[in-house]
């Protein structure tokens, strides 16, 4: 082959992943369905939920959420757990926490990725991190969920989203983040937290099924 056909094979691929990354960035028209976020159950083992309501003006302007849910849940053992789930289907909806976090006065003592179980085939990935503010210590898990597949990376979770726009296939993914208070023991919360998310993702999940 000769030089000049080579560069012109190479200016033709550098132009079709040009095209194709800019149709896989542009925006959604609308959300491809609705979001019965209200599917996910108030109960899930011994654990028993409360809906706490709307989130504040400021993250629902900045997130712009299709839907959310903000809720409670206590355990028979008196264990508390805040679980904050935004489904949504624009890249800006989705975030990682640990900015945010830190934003609000937290420090991040300590961060690592956990397998959860879930009951149902391979466990899920997340993020745990540690956190400490003004003698509070609190854990929290989250990581990203788009259809049936989850992931703790935000890079992944765009990219699934990206790939599904680019099938025509319905793009709505959601950020899972669980918060659960590290007194007495922090080992015993992640224990607690994972228990909890596990038995909760399914639901999760099935949410964003057409």
């Amino acid at each position: 082959m000769r030089p000049l056909d080579k560069r012109v094979l190479a200016m033709l691929a550098v132009l079709l992943a040009a095209q194709l990354a800019a149709w896989a960035a542009r925006p959604a028209d609308g959300p491809p369905a609705a979001l019965a976020a209200d599917r996910i159950p108030l109960r899930a083992g011994d654990w028993h939920g409360r809906d706490l309501g709307a989130l504040d003006a400021m993250t629902l302007d900045m997130l712009a959420p299709d839907a959310y849910l903000n809720r409670e849940y206590a355990s028979a053992d008196g264990s508390l757990a805040h679980l904050a789930v935004i489904f949504g289907h624009l890249k800006e909806t989705f975030h990682s926490p640990g900015f945010c976090l830190l934003g609000g006065g937290w420090n991040i003592v300590a961060k690592s990725r956990l397998a959860v179980e879930t009951g149902r085939g391979a466990p899920i990935v997340v993020n745990r991190f540690l956190l400490a503010r003004e003698g509070y210590q609190a854990v929290v898990l989250y990581y990203y969920v788009a259809g049936a597949r989850s992931t703790p990376s935000w890079v992944k979770h765009q990219a699934y989203l990206a790939w599904d726009r680019l099938r025509g296939r319905p793009s709505v993914g959601a950020l899972v983040r669980l918060t659960v208070p590290a007194a007495p023991d922090a080992a015993a919360a992640t224990e607690r937290g994972a228990d909890l998310l596990g038995r909760l993702h399914p639901q999760v999940a099935a949410v964003m099924k057409p």
